[in-house]
């Protein structure tokens, strides 16, 4: 009985923490896809080589120009 219950906390922690990575592994993606498509790059060196042409940083494009950050300024 006390086994069985601390297998299962046990999954649901291990399930959480599978969860948390794939939500980041998702946001990451998303975020990519958008500067790609705000700087025309495909791979990261691309990217990077744009945004440092226009002084800036891969979060201040996406706030600029990207649609996942609400506080656009």
């Amino acid at each position: 009985m006390i086994i069985d219950t601390i297998q299962i906390l046990f999954g649901i922690v291990v399930l959480a923490l599978l969860l948390k990575g794939l939500w980041e592994s998702s946001v990451m993606l998303s975020y990519r896809s958008q500067l790609r498509k705000i700087t025309g790059g495909y791979y990261d060196f691309e990217i990077d080589e744009v945004l440092e042409e226009w002084g800036m940083t891969r979060e201040e494009a996406l706030r600029k120009y990207g649609h996942i950050y609400g506080d656009k300024y």
